[in-house]
């Protein structure tokens, strides 16, 4: 998933040094089990409201099966749910997942979540009404949208412009972020139309910083 800042990261041990494959899974899972569900980081760097991106892309569009991947604690999944989308959550965060249930039993809608890296899940074959997105991880994922999408379908993606690491004086030699117009031109490229593309300088819903954003929606041709 997208890495918190370093104000956020501070707050919780480093990873092991060296770490296994397997190491370091866990670590990345109770890590955002830690500051999705935190009572401070939730207070003070989150929005626990759907991000505004995807209120707009989704406000006139019928219904159907969407995909959150790397879902969080499912503030996204948990309102397409209650304007009657069949949503399934994917995240590695396993006490997210389980507040994210019960918040779905709490509001009566059905909410489907599933434990397992966005990376090695099978995101299917023309499976897709609409994939989210949201400040999600590192990768624009051009060919598992594109296949997994049905025709017609959307995807909405929101994350960091690469200008985020000036922003943070980011040392660890990660780069997160994508570049200017990266997505919409991978995008147009695997077939899509790009509906709504935007670099706005603004608050970021993740971690309510103020940077450049990449904001996407984009429809399956």
């Amino acid at each position: 998933m997208q890495q918190p800042g370093p104000s956020q990261s501070a707050s919780y041990p480093p990873p092991p040094v060296d770490a296994t494959p397997n190491e370091q899974l866990e670590y990345d899972r109770g890590l955002w089990n830690h500051f999705l569900l935190d009572a401070t980081w939730r207070n003070t760097r989150f929005n626990a409201q759907p991000n505004r991106l995807l209120l707009e892309a989704v406000e006139d569009c019928r219904a159907g099966k969407a995909l959150d991947v790397n879902m969080g604690e499912g503030r996204n999944a948990l309102y397409l749910a209650q304007q009657g989308w069949q949503v399934t959550g994917v995240d590695i965060a396993d006490q997210a997942l389980v507040y994210a249930q019960q918040q779905a039993q709490r509001l009566g809608v059905c909410l489907t979540t599933i434990e397992h890296d966005a990376n090695t899940y099978n995101w299917g074959t023309n499976q897709w009404d609409l994939i989210v997105l949201c400040y999600a991880d590192e990768g624009t994922h051009v060919a598992q949208v594109q296949a997994a999408l049905r025709p017609g379908g959307l995807l909405v993606f929101e994350n960091f412009h690469v200008e985020v690491n000036q922003t943070r004086n980011n040392q660890s030699g990660k780069t997160i972020g994508f570049a200017t117009n990266e997505l919409q031109h991978l995008y147009a490229a695997a077939n899509f139309q790009i509906i709504r593309y935007e670099e706005p300088l603004s608050v970021a819903d993740f971690s309510k910083e103020t940077c450049r954003l990449v904001k996407l929606v984009a429809q399956k041709i």
